[in-house]
């Protein structure tokens, strides 16, 4: 994921530029993803769609079921795929 902070600031150069990898788990209405690390912590607002970068690995990473995986309830996961916001951290 693009690290947009960066972007804005001045004599931030040496910073990391991308965050990740993440898992993507779902896409809300709006378009934004749903994103979650891969420990299962799922972040709580949604990421819009210019910011995710593809990261291919170069051995397969097996994953557990998502009931088992994700830190948040399913009641929640439906919230977030539900909502219709874009990226709440954009501000353009």
């Amino acid at each position: 994921m693009k690290n947009s902070a960066i972007d804005k600031s001045i004599g931030q150069k040496m910073r990391d530029r991308y965050n990740g990898p993440f898992v993507v788990i779902s896409r809300n209405r709006g378009g934004a993803y749903i994103l979650a690390e891969l420990d299962g912590s799922v972040f709580d607002r949604p990421t819009a769609a210019f910011r995710i970068i593809p990261y291919f690995a170069r051995e397969k990473i097996e994953l557990p079921p998502l009931d088992d995986f994700l830190d948040v309830s399913t009641q929640r996961l439906r919230e977030l795929e539900l909502a219709t916001t874009t990226d709440p951290d954009d501000d353009a």
